[in-house]
């Protein structure tokens, strides 16, 4: 695509956040493409031009998967980057203050797959694409999780001795598919995990935010001890006080969503692969306050209608 095609899409995804679920475009910082396919410098041109803070579709083999003590930290793209490129195009030019945070590979239990390599797991960069072998039991998918996370955190030994782990933001990214239906030991041995790593006693470092809090942890790093003393304070950017009080912009008095409501759309873009009934679950109020209803039922929100003609439909203005 084109840069004109990326602003479409991306551009589109945030009015339709900020239009259907009532709240500021504004939070909508970064982006993921579809499928991990980048658009290269196009992508990152838009991005740039359009008030996105980063991009998280980026994997990296080379400073993941079983070599992930070395893991890349979060940086921008003020100068070339050294990341490797398994899915082409990747950006050349310089996009300065814009972000990049590295999608670390992991290693699955697909032991033998990777003939480069016949003693380790495949490489996956999202959850979804990770191989359980043997038995579909939650203790499974927590050792595959625990081996990555301590790659990372603690190291590795290899044929040059142990390898100290850099401790890299690491993230964990899939879709809500991977836990339902028959599917559920995903969640629990994921819910295990997040257990584990959550014992401050054995891991006082470790902290579970957003792409977007460890970017702001980026731009101003802090010690450990001075991230102690701040606790949930939102002086800290990881502190959690306003969620938690529901004051400022998670006043749950402002950019109230009112409700759900079920949209239904008879839907005919053949060209995109998309016929027949849709639904989508819409914020019965706008961010103002005032009653949304759904759009019409041939106005499915798309490419160059990203609203339904629901208005205000607005993007983020710097």
């Amino acid at each position: 695509m084109d840069v004109a095609g990326w602003k479409d899409e991306m551009v589109g995804v945030r009015k339709m956040i900020g239009q259907f679920a009532s709240i500021d475009p504004c939070e909508v910082k970064g982006m993921r493409a579809p499928f991990l396919q980048g658009g290269g410098d196009n992508q990152f041109q838009m991005l740039a031009e359009n008030n996105f803070t980063y991009d998280c579709s980026w994997p990296t083999r080379t400073y993941g998967y079983i070599d992930a003590e070395t893991a890349l930290y979060p940086y921008t793209l003020d100068f070339a980057t050294v990341q490797d490129c398994p899915i082409k195009p990747c950006p050349k030019c310089s996009y300065p203050g814009l972000w990049v945070q590295p999608m670390i590979d992991l290693e699955d239990e697909w032991l033998g797959s990777n003939p480069q390599c016949p003693t380790c797991g495949n490489v996956c960069s999202m959850l979804d694409g990770c191989v359980i072998m043997g038995n579909q039991t939650k203790e499974h998918v927590y050792d595959m999780l625990m081996k990555n996370f301590m790659r990372v955190y603690h190291g590795e030994e290899d044929e040059f001795g142990f390898q100290e782990g850099n401790k890299a933001p690491w993230g964990l990214y899939m879709h809500a598919a991977w836990f339902f239906g028959e599917q559920k030991f995903h969640f629990d041995g994921y819910k295990m995990f997040l257990e584990e790593i959550t014992d401050s006693a054995k891991y006082p470092d470790v902290f579970i935010v957003p792409v977007q809090a460890g970017l702001e942890y980026m731009k101003k790093p802090a010690p450990m001890s001075v991230l102690q003393n701040w606790g949930k304070k939102d002086i800290s950017p990881f502190g959690c006080e306003s969620i938690e009080n529901e004051t400022g912009k998670y006043d749950k008095t402002k950019n109230r969503c009112g409700g759900s409501q079920s949209c239904r759309f008879n839907v005919d873009l053949p060209a995109d692969g998309i016929q027949g009934e849709r639904y989508m679950a819409i914020c019965k109020r706008k961010a103002d306050g005032t009653i949304q209803n759904c759009p019409g039922e041939d106005r499915y929100p798309w490419l160059g209608d990203h609203c339904g003609g629901n208005t205000p439909c607005n993007d983020c203005i710097a």
